[in-house]
C-alpha cells in the first residue's frame, strides 16, 4: 500500500501540523507512505526521501489582502502542487478540509482512494453556530470566506471518505445527510508520559480555560458564571491569546473579577497541575487538545458536547450544554463545596484518558487505510 499525506501546515509546529505528524508517523511506521506533501521545513523523524516541503511567497501587505485572504490563496496555490505530485500515483490520498479540492479532483481521475480530515464540524454547522453567537454579541463580520465554504462542500462531494475527530463533528455530517460508510471516526491522542498529574501547592479553587479566549471557545459565558458565583479564595485562569472578538469582552470582566492571564505557555501541565477544575465550554469544535491535556493531568473537566470531548458525564467531570451559564455556575459550585470530587474525578478522567494515546490513534488509522484497500 502506498499513501500521499498532504498538510498545509508545517508538521510538529502546533494545531493541525502536530496532529497530522502523529497520523503521518504512524504511516512510515507501517512503511505505508510514500509521500508526506507539507508547508515549510519541518524537522522530523521520518524517511527524508518521503518527505516533500513546499515554500510559499512571504505575505505582502496589501489593503485587501486580510489574514482569511491570504491563507485562501497559500492553500490554493499548495493544492496546485500536491496536484502535480499525485500524478506519479499511489493507492490513498489523505488531504485537509480547504486545501485539497485539485487534489481530489486528479486523485479521482487516478482511481486513487481519496480522505478528506475534517478538524471541525461540517462547515455548514459550524458557520451557523459562530453567526449565532456573532449576532448575540453584534459582530457584524463573516467568520469565514464564502469561498472557502464553496470549497469545502465540494470536498465534501468529491471523497470518498470523511475523517473526522468526535461524535459531534460525525452527528454534524450525518444532520446533513451524509452516508454513515462515508464518514471514518477516529478519537485524537495525547501523551501521557508529557501530561501527568502532580500536587498542587497552594488553597486556591482555581478555575482554568486553555485556549483560543474567543466568542467560539464561550468564555464569554464562563466569565459571567465565575461572576456571578462570587466564591471566595477562588481565581479564573485563562491561558491563550485573545481573540479580536473578545477584547472589549475581557476587558470588561477582568476589572471585576479575580481574573488572572496567561498570554500562552509551553508548560501546560504545571499550569493544569496547580488548578482545581478545568473548564471549556465551546460552541464549536473538532476534539479540543486542551481538554485530553487537563484529563491527562488528573483535572475534572467541565465542557460542552461540542467541544468534542471524551469526558464522561458525571464520571470525569459534566458536560453542559452550550451557552448555559447557570448550568456552568451548578457545576463548578460542585466541584468548590466537594473537594473530594475534584481528586475523584480528576483520577477517573486521568484512567479513561490513558485508552487514547497518540499510538493507538494511529493503529486506528493504519486499520482503516487497510480496510478501505
Amino acid at each position: 500500500m502506498e499513501v500521499i499525506y498532504a498538510v498545509g501546515a508545517p508538521l510538529t509546529k502546533g494545531g493541525i501540523g502536530s496532529l497530522a505528524y502523529q497520523a503521518v508517523k504512524a504511516i512510515d511506521t507501517h512503511n505505508y507512505l510514500k509521500k508526506v506533501i507539507t508547508i515549510g521545513r519541518s524537522k522530523v523523524e521520518l524517511h527524508k526521501d518521503r518527505i516533500v516541503n513546499i515554500f510559499y511567497p512571504k505575505r505582502v501587505k496589501l489593503p485587501y489582502l486580510d489574514a482569511k485572504r491570504w491563507y485562501y490563496l497559500r492553500n490554493l496555490y499548495f493544492d496546485r502542487r500536491v496536484r502535480n505530485l499525485l500524478k506519479e500515483g499511489c493507492d490513498i490520498f489523505h488531504g485537509w478540509n480547504s486545501q485539497c479540492l485539485y487534489s481530489l479532483k486528479e486523485a479521482k481521475k487516478r482511481g486513487i482512494v481519496t480522505i478528506v480530515e475534517r478538524s471541525s464540524s461540517h462547515i455548514l454547522t459550524q458557520m451557523e453556530l459562530i453567526k449565532e453567537e456573532y449576532r448575540t454579541y453584534g459582530i457584524k463580520l463573516e467568520p469565514e470566506l464564502n469561498i472557502v465554504i464553496e470549497r469545502c462542500l465540494k470536498e465534501y462531494e468529491i471523497a470518498d471518505y470523511i475523517s473526522v475527530p468526535s461524535r459531534f463533528v460525525y452527528d454534524s455530517f450525518i444532520k446533513r445527510g451524509f452516508d454513515r460508510k462515508q464518514l471514518i471516526l477516529i478519537p485524537l491522542g495525547i501523551d501521557i508520559e508529557k501530561y501527568q498529574p502532580g500536587e498542587k501547592k497552594d488553597k486556591i479553587f482555581r478555575v482554568l480555560f486553555m485556549g483560543q479566549i474567543s466568542l467560539r471557545k464561550g468564555a464569554q459565558y464562563l466569565l459571567k458564571a465565575f461572576l456571578e458565583l462570587k466564591l471566595k479564595n477562588s481565581e479564573l485562569l485563562l491561558v491563550g491569546g485573545i481573540g479580536k472578538d473578545f477584547r472589549k469582552i475581557f476587558e470588561e470582566y477582568r476589572k471585576r473579577i479575580a481574573l488572572k492571564h496567561i498570554p500562552w505557555s509551553d508548560d501546560l501541565e504545571s499550569i493544569c497541575r496547580q488548578s482545581s477544575v478545568f473548564v471549556f465550554p465551546s460552541i464549536e469544535e473538532g476534539s479540543a487538545l486542551v481538554n485530553y491535556i487537563a484529563m491527562a493531568c488528573g483535572l475534572p473537566v467541565i465542557t460542552t458536547f461540542n467541544s468534542g470531548s471524551l469526558v464522561r458525564d458525571g464520571e470525569d467531570g459534566f458536560l453542559v450544554p452550550i451557552r448555559d451559564v447557570e448550568a456552568l455556575k451548578e457545576k463548578i459550585l460542585y466541584f468548590y463545596e466537594r473537594p473530594q470530587e475534584i481528586k475523584a474525578m480528576g483520577t477517573n478522567a486521568r484512567e479513561e484518558i490513558e485508552n487514547y494515546t497518540w499510538e493507538n490513534y494511529g493503529e486506528q488509522l493504519i486499520k482503516v487505510y487497510e480496510r478501505i484497500v
